[in-house]
This record gives structure tokens, sequence and C-alpha cells, in this order.
């Protein structure tokens, strides 16, 4: 089973403020119709890609410049050969989460609280609570629930079980976490328990009072309307705005943020990278295709920052997109998989993994300047797999193997 051992805290202080959506396929119980998207606090990294947009663009943070110096943040011990991680940071507590999960008190002291079940999802709402996913029985195969926790003690709220065992993409409202699976079912569950709808779409982004949704069945990429506090009495659910249809691959969480709909996919033959006008649904231009498999860029503006895995992922490259165009600004062809980018001021950190013989033997971090693409310093770790990074006021927090790593 596994434990993770704190090593250091990560300080700071933050808030929040507020967010949600609603309905489409199939309503159980009236749905909340607050849908005001919300924006994390400074000092936070509360989703995986940041924000409920999925930017992965922290516009309070300064990461360093000047090379940081590394040290073990946490230890984890699991069974677990890859451990999935990715660093959370809320107002009150740093989770990391995957094989397990733990939760650490901001201002030090042991864990407060520590989930030995596999926790593949989690994610921090605007009111600082915990939501998770996880696996009853530690196998990532058997039907999961839905788990909500309080912000100051982290003591559990509730607990829906969902009929699946495939969650990939989460993010949070205001009073609902909407969770997307691999048969393209979207699920949004009261954050008070109980009440859950379905919609089409495996992969969430909420913005601007609209709900996002990547990997529909048969539609691709769709949008739904935001809803009124009438309308949810007058229909199931929000009428769909648009379809894109699909794109090429397998594809990974929808970044919105300019009026534009930023994804990347992932596919053996190559994956792409494709925008589309996030209230239309028309295409912006072509799909780019730049390796087999690349993330979904982090956006600022008019700029997508792209990590690429290429050559079977044993090679990659990082490259800056001009949105308006999809043409390349800048590119670094480099000697391993890029799998993480995440923006905060002039500055673009990028995680991957370097692999031998289709194993993954070591974890790198790298910095560029944003507009230049000049490589600011490079950090690598003796240890396997790369999870996610967060980036929180003057540090940059690195989930690889069995640690988290600190840099500052």
């Amino acid at each position: 089973m596994p434990s993770i051992t704190r090593r250091r805290l990560l300080g700071g202080a933050v808030a929040a403020a507020a967010g949600a959506y609603g309905t489409y396929r199939l309503n159980r119980g009236a749905a909340d119709a607050t849908f005001a998207t919300w924006t994390p606090d400074p000092g936070t990294w509360p989703l995986r890609r940041y924000d409920p947009a999925n930017t992965a663009h922290n516009p309070n943070a300064t990461p360093p410049r000047e090379r940081p110096s590394i040290s073990e943040f946490a230890a984890i011990s699991s069974s677990a050969r890859y451990p999935s991680l990715s660093p959370l940071v809320g107002p009150d507590h740093v989770v990391v989460y995957g094989s397990g999960l733990a939760a650490y008190p901001l201002g030090g002291g042991a864990a407060a609280r520590t989930v030995e079940a596999a926790t593949p999802r989690a994610g921090f709402g605007p009111d600082g609570r915990l939501h998770t996913v996880s696996h009853e029985s530690g196998n990532d195969t058997d039907p999961a629930a839905v788990v909500g926790y309080d912000a100051a003690d982290l003591r559990e709220t509730y607990r829906t079980p969902i009929d699946t065992d495939h969650p990939r993409g989460l993010t949070v409202g205001a009073r609902e976490v909407y969770l997307g699976d691999e048969s393209g079912t979207l699920r949004g569950i009261d954050a008070d328990g109980g009440r859950s709808w379905r919609v089409d779409g495996t992969m969430p982004a909420l913005v601007d009072g609209r709900l996002y949704a990547a990997g529909a069945p048969l539609d691709g990429t769709v949008a739904y309307a935001a809803r009124s506090g009438r309308d949810r009495y007058l229909r199931s659910g929000p009428e769909r705005v648009w379809s894109a249809g699909p794109v090429s691959g397998f594809v990974h969480a929808p970044a919105v943020a300019g009026g534009r709909l930023v994804q990347g996919t992932y596919a053996e033959g190559g994956g792409v990278v494709v925008a589309f006008d996030a209230d239309t649904g028309d295409r912006l231009w072509n799909p780019r295709s730049l390796g087999v498999d690349v993330a979904t860029p982090a956006v600022v503006d008019d700029r997508g920052y792209a990590a690429v895995g290429t050559d079977d992922r044993r090679a990659g490259l990082v490259a800056a997109l001009d949105l308006e165009t999809g043409e390349t600004v800048w590119r670094d062809e480099v000697e391993w998989h890029a799998v993480a980018p995440a923006v905060a001021g002039d500055t673009l950190v990028v995680a991957g993994d370097v692999r031998e013989g289709g194993e993954r033997v070591a974890g790198v971090v790298r910095a560029y300047d944003r507009a230049t693409g000049d490589r600011l310093w490079t950090h690598t770790v003796e240890t396997r797999g790369v999870g996610g990074l967060a980036l929180v006021e003057d540090r940059v927090l690195l989930a690889a193997g069995t640690s988290v790593y600190e840099l500052a």
C-alpha cells in the first residue's frame, strides 16, 4: 500500500472564487444553475492544468530564471511501478496523488490526510474543498467513486459511486465536479453529493459560463450553452451550441482562452494540435502534426506552448505556436519525451521523460524564455516517470517517479 513521507512544505497564503455548470443527456434531480467561471487565487495550483479552463498558465507565479536548487519535497513508497502523480496546491494543503494520496498542511507538520486507494484524479474547488476519484480496492480497473473532503480538516463530506472503471478528464466548478471517461460520457456530480447528470464528452473545460468537452462519441469536441435559473426547469439540460467533429488521435484536455479552444492528441501515426473558435466551433487552421504525442499547449494570449513526444516518444519537441495561424514561432528539439508544459510570467517550464529501450529511466525539467525559446536552465532527476508540474509563487513542483521535487 502506498504511503507518502513529508520532507519539505511549500509556504504561501491562498483563497478562492466561484463557478459551475449544468446538464444535457441524463438528469437525476435538479442541477445547480450558477455557472460563473472561477479564477484560482495567488499562491495556488488547484487543478492539474491550473484552472478550470486548462490553460496551464499561472499569472501570479514567477518561476526561477536562473538555475534553481532542487530538493525532495515528498517521498512516495508504492508498489506501483510508475506512480502517476501530480502536485496540487490549495488554500490550506499541498496534495500529491496517483497510486495513493497524501495532503500536508501549508504550515508544516505531519500529513493531514492519506488515502491508500488508487487516486487517478484530484482537484481543489474554489472554496478550497478537495475532490478526488478513488478506486476503493486500489485496483485502477475497478469501479470508482468521486469523493469530497472539507477544506479545513480534510474530513470526508461525500462519496458518490460512478459506473466507470476508466476515469479520464476532471475539472471542478463551484458546486459540481465534472468527470469524463473513456466511453465518452461526462458526468456532472453535485459537490455536496447525491445528484448527478451526464453529457457527451471525455475531457472537460469550463470558462465564461460555458462547458466544453473533447472526445464526445462521433461529435468530437462540443460546447454547451450557458444555463439560467429559469431554463433548468424548462428542459433536462443545456442545449448543445456546436459540435466541431473528431480530430485524429486520443484527445488531451482542451484549453480555452482568448476566444479559442486548443487541444492536442496522441496517435501512433502522429498526433496533432488544433484550434477552434470557442463561440462557433469553426476550425481556425488545419491540424498541425508535430509528433506522436502532442500535449495540449499551455495558453497565454495568442501563444500556445506545446510539449511533444517524437520518434516513438524517445525524443521530443518543445514549440511556441501562433494561435492565430497555427505557425511555429520557435522550436527546440530535445532528446527526451516532453509531456507537461506550464507558463508563468516570461517563463515556460516543461517536464518530460528520458527513455531507453522503451523504458522511462529519468525525468527532465527545463525552463525557457517564452518569447525567444532560449534555454534558461535544465535539471535531470534519476527517477522513472514524470507526472506533472505546478508553478507556485517563485517555485516549481515536479512530480517524478516516487518523489515530488521542489525547485527554487
